[in-house]
């Protein structure tokens, strides 16, 4: 599975989305996440810039097409931590930078330390040691399934 498909499932497929009312009538509708946030589509970030461009919903494909755009911003995101990665690695970041935004992650100072080392294992703990993991333990646990360097 690619990384726009993990991401998808992660934020929400729209099959998920029509069950809490996010997407009815053909379109994505805002939203508050988890910590009270407007977000949209597949978990993009409403700035207020952007609330009355959003107001009216967006279509399936404006929701891939931002998604795109949030996935190409979050790889230049990762790409700033100065981290050489293998993929599985790499998109374990993007997925997590994607969630917490750059600025969360720079918190995982420990963790960060641990990927430039490529101790995979004490990453691991790292990862599994915060209120992210409380918050969100399905998810990351599906994450850590999914590396092959642990």
């Amino acid at each position: 599975m690619d990384l726009k498909d993990r991401l998808i499932i992660y934020e929400g497929t729209k099959e998920y989305q029509m069950t809490r009312g996010y997407y009815k009538n053909g379109k994505f509708w805002m939203y508050k996440d988890s910590e009270g946030y407007d977000t949209i589509g597949y978990g993009h970030l409403v700035l207020n810039s952007e609330r009355e461009k959003f107001k009216n919903g967006i279509t399936p494909m404006d929701a891939d097409l931002l998604l795109a755009w949030d996935i190409d911003r979050t790889k230049r995101d990762v790409a700033t931590l100065g981290l050489s990665l293998p993929k599985d690695w790499e998109d374990f970041m993007i997925i997590m930078t994607f969630q917490l935004g750059l600025g969360g992650v720079k918190k995982f100072k420990k963790m960060i330390a641990a990927l430039k080392a490529q101790n995979w294992k004490e990453a691991i703990n790292q990862a599994k040691d915060s209120l992210w993991y409380r918050q969100t333990p399905n998810r990351l646990n599906d994450m850590i399934k999914q590396l092959e360097n642990k």
